[in-house]
């Protein structure tokens, strides 16, 4: 049932100003932003057309496109994603099958590596990350079985993402996003060992933003005290070992145990940070079983359903991470949360619905209307 308090407020949601004003991260200044024609006054968006203040709203230029029954590659595997994340096994053991079309080592490989990272991107369960992460050894080479990956995939989805209270994400995504605004808003040397120290200082506070918000810093180090995601991995572990945190240390080793193909990737080191900070996992050590029957029954319909295929759908294309017009389930923490209000409002996810005004959230900007004074919010 949609969410009785969303609905008394969705007439004053829908009249917010189209025009905002926001504070900008650095120093004293003030920008207009128009959430309308998704433009920002300030001197980066100018220049490139693009800017941090967009961005932290969650607002992004999409590239049109026509949904066609053989996308691309990139396109397919956002399908793939898309379908991991709002719990469409059936969809996504479809787009498994196109995908195993592209058989060059780095198309299977990129493919593997995606749902092995959707094993912790959309995902709160620890001992499907491990086995997930066991098997990619096998499931990167290319020539691998595809029921292989079918598996992994199903047991991703057996169990409540992010956005379902079931798993506690909600919580997790609310305190990401207000996190990393805060550290966009945080005066700071940008240096590691001050980095370090704020995020056990959070931990030590059991400050849920703060700690995540730290973690997502260290892409704003300074050049010369950059660190890789493996040494941001052992700080975390360490951190984890000190306080004898077995759940934060099992994530901390998944991540470590390949690391090469994680290097970019920070969401099971984002994950251990939260739970190091007091987050709460219902989830976290289950696993439902996956039989050989039910992926072969699934791989039997998806290869049925390929005779007659249907065009990649527009909620599967962010404009990000392939062309495309939908970026409601691109999984950048704005669009992230807005899922999770969704849940909350229809009691379920489906693309289908309509996307409300009331979905985006301000929380940890410091922003103000045409008439009023500025706050964080």
């Amino acid at each position: 049932m949609p969410n009785k308090s969303l609905q008394k407020n969705s007439a004053a949601s829908q009249q917010r100003a189209s025009k905002i004003r926001l504070k900008s991260f650095t120093g004293d200044r003030w920008h207009t932003i128009s959430l309308d024609k998704k433009t920002c006054d300030c001197e980066q968006f100018r220049i490139g057309g693009r800017c941090d203040h967009l961005s932290a709203l969650g607002i992004y230029h999409t590239r049109p496109f026509t949904p066609t029954v053989h996308p691309t590659f990139s396109q397919a595997l956002s399908a793939l994603v898309k379908s991991i994340r709002i719990r469409r096994s059936d969809e996504a053991v479809y787009w498994l099958v196109y995908l195993d079309g592209f058989r060059e080592k780095q198309h299977w490989f990129r493919t593997a590596r995606r749902v092995l990272i959707g094993s912790g991107e959309d995902g709160h369960s620890i001992p499907v990350m491990e086995k997930t992460v066991g098997n990619f050894k096998k499931t990167s080479r290319s020539g691998t079985d595809l029921l292989c990956l079918i598996a992994d995939t199903v047991r991703i989805c057996k169990l409540p993402n992010w956005w379902h209270p079931d798993s506690g994400g909600p919580d997790y995504i609310y305190q990401s996003l207000v996190g990393q605004r805060r550290w966009w808003y945080k005066q700071w040397d940008h240096r590691l060992k001050t980095l370090k120290q704020e995020i056990a200082s959070a931990v030590e506070c059991q400050d849920k933003a703060m700690t995540l918000g730290g973690v997502m810093a260290y892409a704003f180090l300074q050049k010369t005290e950059r660190a890789n995601a493996t040494e941001q991995a052992e700080y975390l572990l360490k951190l984890a070992e000190e306080r004898r945190h077995d759940l934060a240390i099992r994530l901390c080793r998944v991540h470590l145990s390949q690391r090469s193909a994680l290097s970019g990737d920070n969401n099971f080191l984002c994950q251990a940070a939260w739970m190091l900070a007091g987050g709460k996992n219902p989830v976290a050590e289950k696993i439902e079983s996956v039989t050989e029957g039910e992926c072969y029954e699934l791989l039997y319909q998806a290869t049925k359903s390929w005779q007659n295929p249907h065009p990649v759908p527009r909620w599967c294309c962010d404009g990000m991470h392939s062309a495309g017009d939908d970026p409601r389930f691109a999984g950048l923490l704005p669009q992230m949360y807005a899922v999770c209000l969704a849940f909350r409002h229809y009691g379920r996810i489906d693309p289908a619905d309509e996307w409300l005004p009331q979905f985006q959230c301000f929380d940890g900007l410091v922003i103000k209307g045409e008439s009023q004074s500025g706050g964080a919010m």
